[in-house]
């Protein structure tokens, strides 16, 4: 076997190692739709995305809450001591925007303060809560079931662009050095 032939063997697997990863990625979004043909529909279509997207949005919006932003979360930051600082603030300025009646409402001021703060405590319980207006999992659940697949396959090749990238060109990699064993086995032959 000549020089150029045993360059070629690598050269031909990294071209298909490459192409059938690149393929591969592509197949996990598209087609966006189920193909028949002949009244069958045809073996992996739609994409492996589009055909499970109601799981794919469960986790991800499972692990947006475990490991992001939870309903816990908000509500800590809701009802925390940051929260009570700025509702104290907006207390005292309401009641200095009273003039002459503020200042006799002002002993009142620890009460309202008070009462404003079990509100805001009960509305996000309430709002946080499974199936609630501010129910984070389901927000983000219900968002990524109503993306469009473009949208949702550009979204996620955005975020994953280099590692996929590299994931092709390992595929590359990888097909060189079958290549290389093919073509060592052709000369031993």
């Amino acid at each position: 076997m000549s020089v150029p032939h045993f360059l070629l063997f690598p050269l031909v697997g990294a071209i298909i190692g490459a192409l059938t990863n690149h393929l591969a990625i592509r197949m996990l979004f598209r087609p966006f739709v189920p193909w028949s043909v002949l009244g069958m529909r045809v073996p992996f279509t739609p994409g492996v995305i589009p055909r499970q997207r109601e799981k794919l949005a469960t986790k991800i919006a499972q692990t947006f809450e475990k490991h992001l932003i939870s309903g816990k979360h908000l509500h800590e930051l809701i009802t925390g001591p940051r929260m009570a600082q700025l509702l104290n603030e907006k207390v005292d300025g309401f009641i200095g925007s009273l003039g002459v009646l503020g200042g006799m409402v002002k002993g009142l001021k620890p009460t309202i303060v008070q009462h404003l703060g079990k509100a805001l405590e009960e509305v996000a319980s309430r709002a946080l809560e499974s199936g609630g207006p501010l129910d984070v999992g389901k927000l983000i659940e219900d968002r990524v079931n109503e993306m469009d697949l473009r949208e949702l396959e550009r979204m996620i090749l955005q975020v994953t662009k280099t590692q996929l990238q590299h994931i092709t060109v390992f595929g590359g990699i990888l097909g060189a050095l079958i290549g290389v064993v093919q073509a060592c086995l052709a000369m031993a032959i």
